[in-house]
């Protein structure tokens, strides 16, 4: 009977365990298909943002395509119009560029390029473009016979400027553009294809997991892949229309899935594809452990399922979240996921200050020490960055040396505190080297306290850490985006638009400063000084708008034609017979980037026929900081023309004694700085500074000088002359005349003027 009962018992048990376990099983099949589901759709999600970084760098990669030509383009026209000075600037360009080569075309179409000869390139529609204003890059691959290259991307900017330039072309071979947008992702699991609207191919990747074999992307899915008819044609339309999306499909038995974006320039697509594979194993694993804890235990399986899944959901999440969240360089957080924190900070209203921090000359490092040591400086910064936030706030590098903070703070003072505190973290290994190698940082700062985009808010960050306002210390400089500064935006991008015009209509003018003697009160020469006479907004002094030409370049064209005043106005003066004064003329540091500037200006003094002695270049001592051996071979280089050099604005930065004793220049100009603070103190330097430059055989003019004791002291001090409002202001050429001659002699030619009695 008892084993009657043990039986039944038994089968009772089996019943009921079978029962508990196919419940099990089935909410377990439920529970696992709706993982499957969750895990996708957050995959999907990701995959997207993957995709769209990588069309990010592929549209980074052509805009600095076409920033390098649109440089060269200014760079030629700043140059003479012989082919050999421009073979020479394009040979530099093309060594370690990405280009085959590059050229430039005249307004008749006429495409030259250096050692492959000329050829008729109007018929190309990217070059006509480019003539007219538009830089871009062909909508097809393009091979010129004449050239003898293979298919490849035909990039073309325009020339802006006075010369015969119309644009500057450069061609790309297919083999350099695999190596230059590597379209790998997922550790080469997915990949991307570049092409046109019209899905030819512009760049195929050779990724093993690339099935399509057909020439046009549309005909292989149509020819050898399985997807819905639908798809494929909403797919068309969409690339035809400039519009994204994302579609799947089967090839050789394999799943992919394909997202599609439009690229900024040639009307290209970028295609990124990635294999479900990148998942498909999380999600199998999790599927056999399910299986097997519900065979094992019923009860124990529940758990054991939740916890499968939560450990798959978290592995996945982590893998795909480093793709597209954690920054290669730094490993801390990329531009994606940095945006992610500070749209949610945005959507809670909740104000804080985005601060974008760079390193000054970063680029100098990479050059000097190699990109390995660049990107240690990188992740060094970074880490300094974040010891430095608190809950709530976050960083990332957003693009090459520049990064995004934000901040908590919202008051300008303890956003200057935090990043001064910051500046001291980074220059902390300073105090273990004999060497001292300051990193210094330009940062800029913008409220946001009032629902914005977050590029919008990133952009006013990056126009105030461009600002010429920002100040701070040796160790960092930092400004905060204002109205004025939107304000400033507005008025320099006008200046911008209108300046060429401007030059060309003469809208840029002469005003002349005299120079004093100390010894006879007569002027011994004038600093030739711009003014813009605009028909608009009337006289604009020059702090408005040299900044902006000095970033843009357009202060070398600038130079030049003032140059070119100064030579017509002293020719003026021979022929009338008066006696002429020496002028100097401001010289930009960008000048010393080209070794034969001064060819344009010796030409200029030719062709007015002025003795070079009149003429003197003046440049600013800052230079030398940047580098003594170029500033030092300049100034050889001027003398060797017969031309004269001062040293502008000495004692406005870091006054280096190297500067006096290796710098040959024929005129030491003492900035009024020397002049402030503590008044003995400022005398006994300016007393020392006049001494040594005697001894080392240059003159002295003290800038700025604005009151007679200052003047008094000055001839004290055995200084040559001094220029300043104490005497006269810059002033029109006319009234200069009539200032320093206007005095008519006794034999009826014009006689200087005593400034002392003025």
């Amino acid at each position: 009977m008892k084993a009657i009962l043990q039986r039944s018992y038994l089968r009772v048990f089996a019943a009921v365990f079978a029962v508990v376990a196919l419940v099990t099983g089935a909410v377990c099949a439920i529970t696992l298909v709706r993982g499957e589901q969750v895990v996708m759709g957050e995959t999907e999600g990701y995959l997207a943002e993957l995709s769209q970084q990588t069309t990010y760098k592929i549209n980074q990669r052509m805009a600095f395509n076409v920033e390098l030509l649109e440089h060269l383009g200014r760079q030629l026209n700043a140059l003479p119009g012989d082919d050999q000075s421009r073979s020479a600037a394009v040979g530099a360009v093309v060594e370690g560029s990405p280009f085959g080569w590059i050229g430039y075309v005249d307004y008749d179409g006429i495409l030259t390029v250096p050692g492959k000869g000329s050829v008729d390139a109007k018929d190309y529609e990217v070059i006509a473009n480019a003539i007219v204003g538009q830089a871009n890059v062909g909508s097809e691959l393009v091979a010129i016979p004449e050239f003898g290259e293979g298919a490849g991307a035909l990039y073309a900017a325009p020339a802006v400027g006075p010369s015969d330039l119309g644009a500057v072309v450069g061609w790309i071979p297919q083999d350099s553009m695999r190596l230059l947008y590597n379209t790998d992702t997922a550790d080469g699991v997915g990949f991307a294809h570049i092409v046109t609207s019209d899905g030819d191919f512009i760049l195929r990747s050779d990724n093993a997991n690339s099935l399509v074999t057909e020439r046009n992307f549309f005909e292989g899915l149509e020819e050898e892949a399985v997807l819905e008819e639908a798809d494929l044609d909403r797919m068309i339309q969409d690339m035809r229309h400039g519009m994204s999306g994302r579609v799947g499909y089967t090839v050789q038995g394999q799943r992919r899935e394909v997202n599609y974006y439009p690229l900024d320039l040639g009307g290209w697509y970028s295609l990124s594809v990635v294999p479900p594979s990148l998942y498909a194993s999380a999600v199998s694993g999790y599927a056999n452990q399910a299986i097997v804890g519900t065979a094992l235990l019923a009860l124990v399986s529940f758990g054991a399922f939740g916890g499968c899944l939560a450990w798959a959901t978290s592995r996945k999440n982590r893998e795909i979240s480093d793709l597209a969240f954690v920054d290669p360089v730094t490993g801390g957080h990329t531009v994606a996921r940095f945006d992610m924190l500070v749209a949610e900070r945005i959507e809670n209203r909740s104000p804080f200050s985005l601060v974008a921090v760079d390193i000054e000359d970063f680029r100098l490092v990479n050059d000097s020490f190699g990109k390995t040591r660049g990107d240690e400086l990188l992740c060094y910064l970074h880490r300094a960055i974040v010891e430095g936030l608190r809950e709530g706030e976050a960083a990332a590098r957003v693009s090459a040396d520049v990064f995004n903070v934000m901040l908590n703070d919202t008051e300008q003072d303890r956003v200057r505190a935090w990043l001064r505190d910051l500046s001291e973290r980074v220059n902390a290994f300073n105090g273990e080297n004999s060497t001292p190698y300051f990193v210094k940082l330009n940062c800029g700062s913008c409220l946001a306290e009032w629902p914005n985009d977050i590029v919008t808010v990133r952009d006013r960050a990056n126009t105030a850490r461009k600002s010429p306002s920002a100040t701070g210390s040796r160790l960092y400089r930092c400004a905060f985006f204002s109205d004025v500064d939107h304000e400033r935006l507005i008025r320099e991008k006008e200046m911008e638009n209108e300046m060429e015009r401007a030059l060309d209509n003469g809208e840029f003018i002469l005003f002349l400063q005299p120079k004093i003697s100390l010894e006879t009160g007569r002027a011994i020469g004038a600093e030739a000084l711009v003014r813009w006479d605009s028909p608009k907004r009337g006289l604009i002094p020059p702090v408005d708008f040299i900044p902006l030409f000095e970033r843009n370049g357009f202060v070398m064209k600038l130079d030049l034609a003032m140059f070119e005043k100064s030579c017509a106005l002293i020719r003026s003066w021979i022929d009338a017979g008066i006696e002429p004064l020496p002028l100097s003329v401001n010289l930009s540091p960008l000048h010393l980037r080209d070794e034969g500037f001064l060819a344009a200006f010796e030409a200029l003094r030719e062709a007015y026929d002025v003795p070079a002695g009149l003429l003197e270049f003046e440049l600013t001592e800052s230079v030398a900081f940047e580098s003594l051996d170029l500033l030092r071979e300049t100034v050889d280089n001027i003398h060797e023309l017969g031309f004269l050099c001062s040293m502008d604005d000495f004692g406005s930065g870091y006054s280096s004694l190297n500067v006096l004793k290796d710098i040959p220049v024929d005129t030491l100009k003492i900035d009024r700085q020397f002049f402030l603070g503590d008044e003995r103190r400022s005398e006994m330097v300016v007393e020392s500074v006049i001494d040594l430059a005697k001894k080392l055989n240059m003159g002295t003019i003290a800038e700025g000088v604005e009151t007679i004791p200052q003047i008094e002291f000055l001839r004290n001090a055995e200084c040559d002359a001094v220029q300043g409002y104490v005497f006269s202001a810059p002033v029109p050429i006319d009234l200069f005349e009539k200032m320093t001659f206007g005095r008519v002699g006794s034999d009826g030619g014009a006689q200087p003027a005593s400034f002392m009695s003025l």
